[in-house]
């Protein structure tokens, strides 16, 4: 019976049927995600450096004043000016130039088609999965990170942070959400995008996570992501199943959907419709790319089936290549 106490794992491994990473996996990313080369790169502001000048981590408030804005819903109280607020009818937020800590913001797509897997695990396992790694690898290079769900409209607004425990316990929630998740919502990314624009002093890291199905059917170049892109330096992952480079042939196949939509029939048998998906999916990828490649951010493809060290790999090439491996 002692054996077996102190044999006793603390985390124990959650059923083989959960949507959310195991946590072997879990425990996997945030060993790896060290291991990462930095994700922001910031150049000095003067040829020139004094003693000790851009070098020790940087901590407190901005330097530089820029704005007086509104304090918008949904933000947190503590960036409200008191002092400034008690003159005015509203709440005001003071906006500085250069931010004091750089913060790096992750954005998790959990609508609809990011439920869907054909190799071991679904497209949103593996993008909770690189959530986990880069959250490591943010943290272990001084930055502040922030998780966005914009598909779960319960889940609170949570402020930048730089706690382990706090952010691998939201991870943990995220996981536990989409485990919960009947019916998944669809995202408003318009409005989620002049949200988080609307209160990000520039400079910071914004990484998506995601398939990019639902916004490259409502916008074919995703030109949405401009005005973000003009101010922070953006990350696309784009999550994909082997099953939609290349759909096998499977005869009549039903794919399921969420009311009030209607379940889609698909004949599989017909090469003409088979290689219509995969253009589809090629012109989604195609569009991710040159995005990112027109306002200098970075685009990675990720598998469904790719492991952990091979997610390390891709991550690594990009940041210190600019490139990853192509897509097979």
């Amino acid at each position: 019976m002692l054996t077996a106490f102190f044999s006793r794992k603390p985390h124990p491994e959650p059923p083989a049927s959960r949507v959310a990473p195991s946590a072997k996996i879990i425990t996997e990313a945030w060993q790896l995600g060290a291991q990462l080369p930095d994700l922001t790169t910031e150049n000095p502001p003067v040829s020139v450096r004094l003693p000790g000048d851009q070098r020790a981590a940087r901590l407190g408030q901005g330097m530089d004043f820029e704005l007086l804005r509104a304090y918008q819903p949904g933000e947190p109280a503590s960036l409200i000016d008191w002092r400034i607020s008690a003159r005015t009818t509203e709440p005001m937020v003071r906006i500085f130039r250069e931010p004091a800590q750089r913060q790096c913001h992750i954005v998790l797509d959990t609508s609809e088609s990011m439920f869907f897997g054909t190799r071991y695990q679904l497209k949103i396992t593996q993008a909770l999965i690189l959530a986990h790694l880069l959250t490591a690898a943010a943290l272990h290079q001084n930055l502040a990170v922030c998780l966005h769900a914009p598909g779960l409209p319960a889940r609170s607004m949570r402020h930048p942070s730089t706690s382990r425990a706090s952010l691998l316990n939201q991870l943990h929630e995220l996981g536990d959400w989409v485990d919960r998740l009947s019916s998944p919502q669809a995202i408003d990314w318009a409005g989620f995008r002049q949200r988080l624009g609307g209160g990000l002093s520039a400079g910071q890291l914004v990484v998506v996570l995601g398939d990019f199905q639902a916004d490259f059917a409502a916008d074919p170049h995703l030109l949405g992501w401009l005005p973000l892109a003009e101010r922070h330096q953006l990350w696309f992952f784009a999550v994909f199943d082997p099953a939609e480079a290349q759909l096998p042939d499977l005869g009549a196949v039903t794919f399921a959907a969420t009311p009030p939509a209607r379940p889609v029939r698909l004949d599989t048998h017909q090469p003409a419709l088979r290689a219509e998906l995969a253009a589809r999916f090629a012109q989604r990828l195609a569009a991710v790319r040159d995005l990112a490649l027109a306002m200098g951010g970075r685009s990675t493809v990720v598998s469904t089936p790719t492991p952990v060290p091979e997610l390390l790999t891709q991550c690594a090439t990009q940041l210190l290549y600019g490139s990853t491996a192509p897509l097979s």
